[in-house]
């Protein structure tokens, strides 16, 4: 099962919406955590969720 992580934050270019970014693959992790640390002044960890991919029979 490969898993979905997704970061949600309010876009100060949209004013203010609520916006979320999602990663997957292998290194899915990762590029979500350096993509939060890299466009989001108040970036924590907690941001970021996990999604299970579910694969049909």
């Amino acid at each position: 099962m490969e898993e979905k992580y997704i970061i949600e934050y309010l876009n100060c270019k949209k004013n203010f919406q609520k916006d979320s970014v999602q990663f997957q693959g292998p290194s899915a992790y990762e590029k979500a955590l350096a993509w939060g640390k890299e466009n989001l002044e108040n970036f924590n960890l907690d941001m970021i969720k996990i999604e299970p991919h579910k694969t049909l029979p």
